[in-house]
């Protein structure tokens, strides 16, 4: 069998450490492992971003096609927020909706990174799920691990660790008002990475972590709550249980694949009520946080990066082949 030639848009690799760039990453790697497979990567802005000749497919990782190219493609499907969030603005709608309508229009084979995101794209964008192949991420298992170092609040204060950009889907404002609520005497912290919180709000916050400094803070918690209602995959959730760290979730979209058993759900993301009182289950009682630290563990054991891109290398294989 000869190597099979991929370019691939590699846009955000140098300096993106969020999850699609992580992904990109984890299989490119995997793939400069192997001997049947070729890559050359394509910038933004470089030769017109031509794709070389001898090209057999060109890959699309980045929720949307960017470049045209005159060989088969294969675009990654991370979510449809776009469609499901529509900008206000028909200027700024067009441009976010714009990837996402070329890819459905001009790519031949697609990947969704969850079976909840393969159902969104055919909702809103007509690719039938027979066009779609699902290949579940995963988390680099050397970072994200039980064992290791863990961070620490001054005074070795408790805390509940949240992780997400500061998007209204990520729902933070019910975890605010849900932790104040849980702990009024703030005895428990509540840890805010990735976006910046509200002006006021009672947190400590982080601002962006690469990811060996976010599984410190991980491994660190006394619970990671993750109260988002829309997600295309949910990587926080993953980090926390591989970290063996408790979490709770709300049992929406995506989520509920990557959960499974290895977590506590809340049943509707914006009941305050029912989050106040699970974290505080999950904080003050030990043998609950024990089994969720040994489900958590055996639920993210199942997601692998090394099978995520055997899959991935299958499809674009397959779309070099017109198949």
């Amino acid at each position: 069998m000869s190597a099979l030639h991929v370019a691939v848009d590699a846009r955000d690799l140098a300096h993106d450490w969020r999850g699609i760039a992580r992904y990109v990453r984890a299989v490119l790697t995997r793939f400069a492992q192997r001997g049947d497979v070729v890559v050359t990567l394509v910038e933004p802005g470089l030769f017109g971003q031509r794709v070389p000749r001898g090209t057999d497919v060109v890959w699309h990782p980045w929720n949307g096609t960017f470049f045209d190219a005159r060989v088969p493609a294969v675009v990654t499907f991370h979510d449809a927020v776009p469609f499901r969030f529509p900008a206000e603005d028909p200027g700024k709608r067009r441009n976010e909706q714009g990837p996402w309508l070329r890819s459905a229009a001009t790519a031949d084979t697609f990947l969704a990174n969850s079976g909840f995101t393969a159902a969104e794209v055919e909702r809103f964008l007509g690719v039938a799920a027979g066009r779609q192949t699902v290949t579940q991420l995963a988390v680099e298992r050397n970072v994200f691990a039980p064992l290791g170092d863990a961070a620490a609040l001054p005074g070795g204060r408790p805390y509940v660790l949240f992780v997400g950009a500061a998007e209204p889907r990520k729902n933070l404002a019910t975890l605010l008002e849900a932790h104040a609520r849980a702990f009024p005497g703030d005895t428990v912290a509540l840890v805010v990475a990735g976006g910046l919180p509200p002006p006021g709000a009672r947190v400590h916050a982080l601002g962006a972590l690469e990811p060996a400094e976010l599984a410190r803070w991980y491994r660190g918690a006394r619970v990671v709550a993750v109260p988002s209602y829309y997600e295309g995959f949910g990587f926080p959730l993953l980090e926390a249980m591989a970290c063996g760290t408790p979490a709770l979730a709300s049992r929406a979209t995506s989520l509920v694949e990557v959960g499974g058993d290895g977590c506590a759900w809340i049943d509707d993301p914006f009941d305050v009520a029912a989050w106040a009182a699970a974290l505080g289950r999950a904080v003050r009682d030990e043998a609950l946080r024990a089994r969720l630290r040994a489900a958590g563990i055996a639920q993210a054991a199942a997601f692998s990066w090394d099978r995520c891109a055997a899959e991935t290398l299958t499809v674009l294989r397959r779309a070099a082949e017109g198949g």
